[in-house]
């Protein structure tokens, strides 16, 4: 990097500096920050190309979804490049028009997006509440306009604020800690008085996002009145059905936004890197799950972007078909309804799988060679990496076999292995975040006895306990199964051995299964939340306790980085237990992708989420990326 070093001396421009404190490790993070970004572009074109192309989707639907994309591109393209020319060139200097200019293009990207999703939201009211009327109220023109409407929304909004900066004067420190032009971070190196620029700034975000969130919230106050006033069922679900992909975006979209600008105003003591982190994974995270949602979701798109392209793919899936006939094995068919787009599914799966692979046997390797982090907290750590590892091995290898060798079958032995080996390590997992709950609330509520109370011999005590839980309480699922007689027809409707989808294969009585399967699911989980919640409960009272508000910060950080797995564990496996439940309506294939999500997202996020929050780790880590990058130079 010395010898790439292109910063320039000139006071006349602005230095990025990244993300500062992790400087050693940008190559590394830059890895996933740009499979993220490519996803991203190749899933938005794609659909730019195919709306384009196809004469049929040439509709006010899909004509938004090609606005969305646009955005999605300009947000993520308008940042990314020059902090992947940081992570990798060293090149931090930026000119103040070029800080001002992806300033105005990035908040006009934001604004622009913002306007696209309320436009869904009208177009999903009409769609629903008047649908005679729908090819009259929205028109391809009327779209264009609105869509204009919103374009010159955004840049009169938001070109004021880099003009009024442009005016203020500037200090000599023009150092900017982050990966792109932040307004209010630019706006800290001005020597004058900066109270207009701040008040702009707030009063076009909070005017912008509450106006367009209130819309929104008003559109689908409006779908559920008419949705109530349906009789039928049927149309219940298929009404819903039609807004899933519109509510996944905007959570996708205004939840790490929220989440961003939370944790970057309220003052808890998070380190500056963790705050630069989010904020560039907010723009990547929505661009790339956003082509993926409406391409799954839309059936008329998803049809137009798999069914030529994959004309070649399928001959070769042909020639390469290893999937046996014999009856006494199962078939795993992968995703149903998805299998021309298999290859193209299995890019990002092997990418989030590799990053967890990576990040947890990092934190193990650490942990393993340093002996000053032989520490209660450091080993539950390590337990969670392991409990990521194994939650991932057993499902991702045999859905790669599955999508790029067609190898669909596995005995009913494999079957049976894979599921005691999935929900165990599962119900593991869940151990482990309870004992972290514990730990904190130890630290915390009673930090004098903390050494006496968690000593590493108790944590691998707790750990044992927790592992014979697990084998003891999953063991007797797959015993019952293995007693069961299955019919002929042994094909899965998924990537791997689920327990459920297994059970109704059966031709005997499985009533027993799916009762044990389903006080396990609530014993478990239902256990597991109560002391979790429990915990918190007592830490939130010790710290109210506490007079001094540094104190409060100080304390409620502690538990942040715990707070995100959590977060990153249960609110998946709930929204897709939730989804099996009231499935009606919503495409088996959804169900599947959201499975598979769980098995990759949070073993990926984990260790990046402990490296980032604990500063211990974080520093033995990049200590280690910085021999290893010595040695190899």
């Amino acid at each position: 990097m010395a010898s790439f070093n292109l910063t320039p001396s000139d006071l006349s421009t602005y230095i990025l500096m990244g993300i500062p404190g992790l400087e050693a490790a940008h190559v590394l993070i830059s890895i996933p920050f740009s499979m993220f970004y490519l996803i991203g572009l190749l899933g938005n074109f794609t659909i730019l190309f195919v709306v384009g192309k196809e004469q049929t989707l040439h509709k006010p639907m899909y004509l938004l979804i090609g606005m969305l994309a646009l955005t999605d591109i300009s947000i993520s393209t308008s940042v990314m490049p020059k902090a992947l020319c940081i992570f990798w060139f060293n090149l931090k200097d930026i000119t103040m028009a070029g800080c001002l200019t992806q300033m105005f293009f990035f908040h006009a990207g934001m604004v622009m997006h913002s306007a696209v999703l309320a436009t869904m939201a009208f177009d999903r009211y009409v769609a629903i509440c008047d649908p005679l009327r729908y090819t009259i109220i929205l028109t391809n023109a009327r779209i264009a306009k609105l869509g204009l409407v919103g374009l010159i929304r955004a840049v009169l909004l938001i070109l004021p604020g880099p003009l009024l900066l442009r005016r203020q004067p500037f200090c000599d420190n023009i150092i900017i800690p982050h990966t792109y032009c932040e307004y209010m971070a630019v706006a800290k190196m001005s020597c004058g008085d900066t109270t207009v620029n701040r008040m702009y700034y707030l009063v076009i975000v909070s005017l912008v996002f509450r106006l367009d969130l209130t819309l929104i919230g008003l559109s689908y106050g409006l779908i559920i009145m008419a949705i109530f006033r349906i009789s039928s069922k049927t149309a219940h679900q298929k009404t819903l059905n039609t807004c899933t992909a519109h509510i996944c975006v905007i959570l996708t979209s205004y939840t790490p936004s929220l989440f961003s600008n939370l944790t970057s105003r309220s003052d808890l003591g998070i380190a500056p890197h963790v705050h630069i982190i989010l904020a560039n994974l907010y723009f990547l995270i929505p661009t790339m799950l956003n082509p993926i949602i409406y391409g799954v979701k839309t059936k008329e798109l998803h049809t137009w972007s798999i069914s030529e392209p994959h004309h070649r793919i399928d001959h070769l899936m042909a020639a390469l078909n290893l999937t046996p006939s014999d009856p006494s094995t199962f078939i795993l068919m992968g995703i149903p309804g998805l299998e021309a787009s298999h290859v193209l599914i299995s890019i990002p799966w092997s990418m989030f799988y590799i990053m967890s692979l990576l990040g947890n046997f990092t934190v193990l390797l650490v942990v393993g060679k340093e002996k000053s982090l032989h520490k209660p907290m450091y080993l539950l750590i390590c337990m969670l990496a392991l409990t990521d590892i194994g939650t991932s091995s057993s499902v991702i290898p045999k859905a790669l076999c599955i999508f790029w060798f067609n190898m669909k079958g596995i005995t009913v032995g494999g079957c049976l292995t894979q599921m005691f080996f999935l929900h165990a390590v599962s119900v593991m997992h869940s151990a482990v975040l309870v004992t972290m709950a514990f730990d904190r609330y130890v630290a915390i509520c009673n930090p004098l006895r903390y050494t006496t109370i968690l000593t590493n011999t108790r944590i691998a005590k707790l750990g044992l306990v927790g592992l014979i839980r697990a084998v003891v309480f999953v063991l007797p699922a797959p015993l019952l199964l293995s007693r069961q007689p299955f019919c002929a027809n042994r094909i899965i409707l998924h990537t791997h051995c689920n327990h459920i989808a297994v059970v109704k294969m059966s031709c005997g009585d499985i009533t027993v299964n799916r009762t044990y399967s389903l006080a396990l699911l609530f014993i478990i989980a239902g256990l597991d939340l109560t002391l979790i919640a429990l915990s918190y409960g007592l830490i939130i009272k010790a710290v109210f306790t506490i007079s001094h508000k540094e104190a409060h910060q100080k304390a409620l950080n502690t538990c942040t980085a715990h707070i995100c797995v959590m977060l990153t564990s249960y609110t998946p496996l709930v929204f897709s237990s939730l989804t099996y439940e009231f499935s009606q309506g919503i495409a088996p294939h959804v169900h599947i992708i959201l499975a598979n999500l769980y098995f990759v997202i949070p073993p990926m996020l984990n260790p990046i989420i402990y490296e980032a929050k604990t500063k211990e780790l974080c520093d033995k880590v990049v200590k280690y990326i910085c021999r290893c990058n010595h040695q190899g130079s």
